[in-house]
């Protein structure tokens, strides 16, 4: 295992060259809170972050579009100062750049609800949900009860996987968003960003633990090269710290020390 392990070390590049700068961050308003940022000349994922004034909303969400949908996170926390941090996965967090801050008045955030939320009388009606009591609204994301749901455009809830602006999220067999930690219908176990239930890739901070997620949304375990350095991720997917793997020293940053 050593010798396999400082083989790979030794043979693998810091990562992939190419251009990764974005700029551009600003926020495209009107019935929808999107963030927006210049794509990367080259190909890479983004990890993007909400703020209401200093105090981060949500999880680091992953997407490949350059562009995130926050509406359902501003329409949960309220009125307020909303800025976001964006960074391409591939360049790493050095290349962050902010949005300035943009006010979301409560007639926003109230139009915010009223789009995703059983409503209107020209909306069309449906009995699909978790209290089969009848609901009026559009195809796209509701909340009843206290609970997300999805109406796909044929008028049945999402369940299971499903797509959303690039982004996967599981639902129950009633339709209701899943978020914190599952097992799908295949048995696998996966993690869902709370509060708005969208599948991490790449790394995740849950519960004061660092998890390293693969594309499928997998958590990793054992060792992981990432930009060149390399952490080991336990049983249970943990990034390890100041401890010592297969005769390879990790420090507090949970990175190997050469």
């Amino acid at each position: 295992m050593l010798s396999m392990v400082f083989s790979l070390f030794m043979s693998m590049s810091v990562f992939a060259a190419g251009d990764y700068s974005i700029g551009g961050a600003s926020w495209d308003t009107g019935d929808r809170a999107l963030a927006t940022w210049d794509e990367a000349e080259d190909k890479t994922k983004y990890k993007v972050q909400l703020y209401k004034g200093n105090k981060k909303i949500g999880s680091n969400n992953s997407t490949s579009a350059a562009k995130y949908d926050f509406t359902k996170l501003i329409s949960d926390n309220g009125v307020g100062n909303y800025s976001f941090k964006v960074y391409p996965l591939k360049g790493g967090p050095d290349m962050t750049i902010e949005s300035e801050s943009e006010y979301f008045d409560s007639d926003v955030v109230a139009g915010f609800k009223k789009s995703r939320s059983s409503n209107t009388s020209n909306n069309s009606t449906s009995t699909n949900n978790t209290s089969g009591s009848s609901s009026t609204t559009n195809n796209g994301w509701y909340q009843s009860n206290g609970s997300w749901y999805y109406r796909k455009a044929d008028g049945t809830h999402a369940t299971n996987w499903f797509m959303v602006n690039n982004l996967w999220y599981y639902f129950d067999a009633n339709g209701v968003m899943q978020t914190g930690w599952i097992t799908d219908s295949k048995g696998f176990r996966y993690y869902l960003n709370q509060p708005n239930g969208d599948m991490p890739v790449g790394w995740a901070l849950i519960n004061n633990k660092w998890y390293y997620f693969d594309e499928s949304g997998l958590y990793r375990k054992g060792w992981i090269e990432d930009k060149g350095l390399w952490y080991y991720l336990d049983a249970n997917g943990e990034m390890v710290t100041n401890t010592t793997v297969d005769g390879y020293n990790i420090n507090a940053d949970g990175v190997l020390v050469k």
